[in-house]
């Protein structure tokens, strides 16, 4: 195991780890094993940010962001599915206001949302058991309203909650879309001013217009392939389109949110002091309570090769295979498209965030995510 930090890498420690009970050169591992990954081609850059308690710890970034171009902590890295969390804190904050129930037929707010799915419920779409995983294709990038009409016309793939299947992204685009019909405000308007701002995730955003594009060009760190044991997860047309001006501008409440591996450790960090936020309370501790809970459990997920993994609502929980195996059973979190993943555990009080430009095939991808996060519950493990 490493000890020694390979640069280039931007290392920021917050505090003295010890004041959180936390080993300093355990935590310097995770720096160190992403820069590794650099080196072996895994990846051309990564972020990663620690917190205990809600008080930051260390943030580091390596490699680069983009040929010739220093990854630094302030860079807005793709989160893919590790967004999805996000989303389900929209549909959280709607429930705590008393806008939505979660056994709601998604036809209360989606009256064309038909074809054997009428049953759906709001709950069932945030445990991926809605029954229409496949009404989207991510290589096919269609306009907000088309996506929403093609999900809402696909015949169901099997009664909605009598199996299950992970909704990669068509589940959230419709939790999206009922939270434009319930609230008013488009999914990418209502996070920026009720999720993002309240919680200081000021750098992040769902969808960046073309404007913005030109002046957060610098800033904007770009996805590839990595060097993989197996057959890569995603085609190389899927990481130019990834990259371009059109998908970086796409409002995708499922994997489009850009921003520092920090902003997503804030929600993290929100969730762990039972919903309060820097300035005030953000939800109900039961509600809080109730999305982090188990929802769904020992049912074969037919998009994921049958795994029974446990869910909450919009999170998933002990046993995901991105999840170091020492994190409680209380741990929460979500990961995206082999590359990225958030955790929090309720349990010691830490949150993990690690980010990677490099997209590889799952088991590769797995063992690298459980490394780095592994040295944040290690650390507190060997005090």
């Amino acid at each position: 195991m490493p000890t020694a930090l390979p640069a280039p890498a931007d290392v920021r420690w917050h505090l003295d780890p010890a004041e959180l009970g936390l080993e300093r050169a355990v935590l310097a591992e995770g720096p160190a094993l992403l820069a590794q990954g650099v080196a072996a081609g895994l990846h051309a850059g990564a972020q990663l940010y620690v917190s205990r308690h809600g008080r930051p710890v260390l943030e580091a970034a390596v490699g680069e962001a983009a040929p010739g171009q220093p990854m630094t902590a302030e860079h807005l890295t793709a989160w893919f599915s590790a967004c999805k969390p996000v989303t389900a804190l929209a549909i959280a904050l709607l429930y705590d206001r008393g806008a939505l129930a979660l056994d709601d037929p998604v036809r209360r707010y989606l009256p064309e949302f038909g074809a054997g799915k009428e049953r759906c419920t709001i709950r069932q779409v945030l445990t991926h058991q809605g029954g229409f995983a496949g009404a989207l294709d991510v290589r096919e990038p269609l306009e907000w309203d088309e996506a929403i009409a093609r999900i809402g016309a696909y015949p169901a793939e099997y009664p909605p909650g009598s199996k299950a299947g992970y909704h990669s992204s068509t589940g959230w685009f419709v939790l999206g879309e009922i939270v434009r019909r319930s609230d008013g405000r488009p999914i990418d308007r209502f996070v920026a001013e009720e999720v993002f701002a309240p919680l200081g995730m000021s750098a992040s955003r769902m969808g960046i217009p073309a404007p913005q594009q030109r002046t957060l060009e610098h800033r904007l760190a770009r996805v590839q392939l990595g060097r993989t044991e197996r057959p890569p997860f995603v085609e190389p047309a899927f990481i130019d389109q990834f990259n371009g001006p059109r998908e970086i501008a796409r409002v995708n409440p499922s994997g489009g949110i850009r921003g520092p591996a920090r902003d997503l450790g804030r929600l993290y960090e929100c969730l762990l002091a039972e919903g309060r936020g820097p300035e005030r309370p953000l939800l109900d501790r039961r509600t809080v309570a109730l999305f982090t809970a188990c929802h769904r459990w020992g049912v074969p997920d037919q998009t994921l090769l049958g795994a029974p993994l446990a869910w909450g609502l919009g999170f998933g929980l002990h046993g995901n295979a991105d999840y170091h195996r020492d994190y409680s059973r209380r741990v929460f979190g979500h990961s995206g498209m082999v590359s990225t993943v958030g955790l929090a555990d309720p349990q010691t009080g830490l949150a993990c965030v690690v980010v990677t430009t490099g997209l590889l095939d799952p088991m590769t991808n797995a063992r690298r995510l459980r490394e780095v996060n592994g040295t944040a519950v290690r650390a507190l493990r060997s005090t």
